[in-house]
């Protein structure tokens, strides 16, 4: 009997609203998953996003919704022309909040001052009264309308039976209000009417603060989706339509002019121009494109107008999947985020315990009421984890999108943890140190014939062949500035040898050598040792003859990527050894290893090879990084520590690989490991930051030397400390 075919699979994106800590998360992931049909979910603590991978037939996306909404948090489902309305509606309602907030504290702040200076002053007791009254009345809605998210957040996870951390936060405020209170009823000197609403206020701002540095973290996908233009113009027969890009199909002939996007990903029909990739790959040059290449969707047209091809609709191109794959990798969780999260799950009821115990003491010690009331408030304040719950997802948030920006996309944030480990790199050549497409590196000529000649010659008789050879003889000849002549009459392909073309003019010939050894066609000294010294070089010869004739012999090589010294060179300052690991030719690798400056070069080595070669590696204690583009990289790539592709690549090594290099740049693989190894110094200092401060705070507040107004300020403070850290890393430089 065969298996049961595997269920359909769906997968929807949900805004979020109301996460306050990782426990929150925790919560949300576990109710998702626990829902018929949902086969994964994932929540991000710093986009507050949900990803759910969910069977249709089983379960909507209603349905997943309304589970989320029965934890106390809403939930909106992705709307990929509305990315900013959720977080703007959020962040629009919390400034109206911190704006009374600072209001109402800035009064009571006054207040409370006079009533200090007027003890010593000698106030009188009337106006005292009064003032405590009136600076009680400006508390009330700070403590109350102010407050409300941490007091709705504490009372539905008590309805869940869950203690969140805005339970000790809410007690907090209580606390302080509720001994102001009885203060004031009793006429008691100082009533602390400033830390009960000063405390509100400093949270939300800390919160404010954090939220903006969130959003700066998480831009990325925004920014990929941005880059796509809202509409598109078609060609319908004569007439030009603006329409909807979203509504294009395949098919569809755009026309794009100079300084405007491409609408999707397609083929160039008519016209060449030039193409700003830089927002996609980090390329910084504007690339060439004519007739027949492809271009990308939110790729910018530099140069002239042309009509293109669509080849993917707009949300199913190479941008739509970046961004989804972006949004992904921010879901992933590394393992260092796993602890942490484990941790900080367990703080809120270790701090209403620590708290319980503190007043114990201070009770069995004989303190006052107030005393003890106000040393509690500090406790369950100060203690907050906010700091240890943002440690990791902050820092791999930036280091995602400050990857996307020169062209690396991390698949997660454990593949950023995995590659900052590496210290080992193996390379393939064809497209990953190379461009992958051959190329003219040089023309030996018989005498009497010039290389313009000999090219159009050889372009004739190719006609309209897709060979590589054919692709890189068109390429030279239009470097050279000389136009394409018209193919030449009856072709036919030698398998393995070359072409020959027979007409009026006779019989003429591009192949190898055996071809022309097969005609019985003559070569002549100079040429032959000529052929010889590039042969000996590691160029591949195609040999043009005509007429019984041999008139030249044009070199072609894979030639390394622009960059390639430089990135070995920099690989190496990492600490990272290198090898070249390549199916191709002796003599070609070797060629290539010299050029980029490897000495440890590996030839002709089959798939399953490269795969002995990553375990060999990693058998004695190596971490490596394969990088390669190829379907016979796949498996390399899937079998070492780290697997990266260069994205023109193979789809099928694309799919294996932990990181895609959209940059046509070896140096990617520098920026890639430099780059997690400053996001894991980042995460460590996060970590004892948050650490840290909760080791020195809570026995501070405990033993009474932090009242809960700087309580509220240090659990702010450390907030903002990890995550303006983490959003360093959106500034991190490549080093030279």
């Amino acid at each position: 009997m065969s298996a049961a075919a595997p269920a359909p699979a769906a997968e929807t994106g949900l805004f979020l609203d109301g996460l306050r800590c990782s426990g929150c998360v925790s919560r949300v992931e576990r109710a998702l998953r626990e829902a018929a049909g949902v086969a994964e979910a994932n929540v991000n603590h710093t986009t507050h996003r949900a990803l759910v991978r969910f069977d249709p037939a089983r379960v909507d996306v209603a349905g997943l919704v309304a589970r989320v909404e029965a934890l106390g948090y809403s939930a909106t489902p992705f709307d990929p022309d509305a990315l900013e309305r959720p977080a703007t509606r959020e962040a629009r309602q919390a400034l109206v909040r911190l704006l009374v907030a600072a209001f109402l504290a800035a009064n009571v702040m006054m207040i409370s001052l006079a009533l200090y200076l007027g003890s010593y002053s000698g106030i009188d007791p009337a106006t005292q009264g009064l003032l405590r009254w009136v600076g009680l009345g400006l508390s009330l809605p700070a403590a109350t309308w102010c407050a409300a998210p941490f007091w709705r957040g504490a009372w539905l996870g008590l309805r869940r039976r869950e203690i969140t951390i805005d339970l000790p936060v809410a007690l907090g405020i209580g606390i302080a209000f509720a001994a102001s209170l009885v203060g004031t009823l009793h006429g008691v000197t100082h009533v602390f009417l400033d830390s009960a609403s000063m405390i509100v206020f400093l949270i939300l701002l800390g919160r404010t603060l954090e939220r903006g540095a969130r959003a700066r973290a998480s831009r990325a996908v925004e920014q990929l989706v941005a880059l796509a233009p809202a509409t598109a113009l078609v060609r319908r027969g004569e007439r030009i339509e603006e329409i909807a890009a979203r509504a294009l199909v395949v098919g569809d002939v755009v026309v794009v002019a100079p300084g405007q996007a491409f609408p999707a990903d397609g083929v160039i029909a008519l016209g060449h121009t030039e193409v700003d990739e830089s927002l996609l790959t980090g390329e910084s040059r504007p690339i060439a494109r004519a007739a027949g290449e492809a271009v990308t969707g939110g790729s910018r047209n530099v140069l002239a107008e042309v009509e293109v091809t669509v080849r993917a609709a707009a949300g199913e191109g190479t941008l739509a999947r970046l961004a989804s794959l972006l949004e992904r990798a921010q879901l992933e969780r590394p393992q260092i985020q796993k602890l942490a999260d484990r941790v900080a799950s367990v703080f809120a009821p270790a701090v209403l315990a620590v708290t319980a115990a503190t007043a114990l003491g201070w009770a069995l010690a004989g303190a006052a009421p107030l005393d003890i009331a106000m040393t509690a408030a500090a406790v369950l304040i100060v203690a907050c984890p906010c700091a240890l719950g943002l440690a990791t997802p902050a820092a791999m948030t930036a280091a995602l999108g400050r990857a996307a920006g020169f062209g690396v996309l991390f698949k997660s944030g454990e593949a950023i943890e995995r590659c900052a480990a590496v210290n080992e790199v193996l390379l393939d050549k064809t497209g990953t140190l190379s461009e992958g497409r051959l190329a003219v590196s040089e023309i030996a000529l018989a005498e009497g014939c010039s290389a313009e000649a000999l090219l159009q010659l050889a372009v004739a008789v190719e006609g309209a062949s897709t060979h590589p050879v054919a692709d890189a003889l068109r390429r030279e000849l239009a470097r050279l500035g000389a136009a394409a002549p018209a193919p030449r009459g009856e072709r036919r392909a030698v398998p393995g040898l070359g072409v020959v073309c027979d007409d009026a003019s006779g019989v003429a010939i591009v192949g190898s050598r055996a071809l022309l050894d097969e005609r019985g066609i003559a070569v002549g000294a100079a040429l032959g040792a000529a052929a010889k010294t590039l042969a000996a070089s590691g160029a591949s010869l195609a040999w043009v003859a005509a007429q019984e004739r041999a008139l030249g012999v044009v070199a072609l090589v894979d030639p390394p990527r622009a960059d390639a010294a430089d990135a070995v060179r920099r690989l190496r300052a990492l600490g990272l050894g290198v090898a070249l690991v390549s199916g191709d030719h002796e003599d070609a690798v070797a060629l290539a290893g010299r050029t980029a400056g490897i000495d440890e070069r590996f030839a002709g080595v089959r798939p399953e090879e490269k795969v002995a070669e990553v375990q060999r590696r990693r058998a004695r204690g190596a971490r490596v990084l394969m990088a390669g583009d190829g379907i016979n990289d796949a498996a390399a790539l899937a079998a070492a520590d780290l697997g990266l592709a260069m994205g023109r690549g193979a789809d099928v090594a694309v799919h294996a690989a932990d990181v895609v290099v959209r940059a046509p740049r070896v140096g990617a693989i520098a920026d890639a490991v430099g780059l997690a190894r400053a996001t894991l110094r980042r995460v460590r200092e996060n970590l004892v930051v948050a650490v840290l401060y909760n080791a020195l705070a809570v026995p501070l507040a405990a033993v009474g030397v932090l009242d809960p107004l700087p309580a509220a300020i240090a659990m702010s403070l450390s907030s903002l400390v990890v995550t303006g850290n983490a959003v360093r890393l959106l500034a991190w430089r490549p080093r030279a």
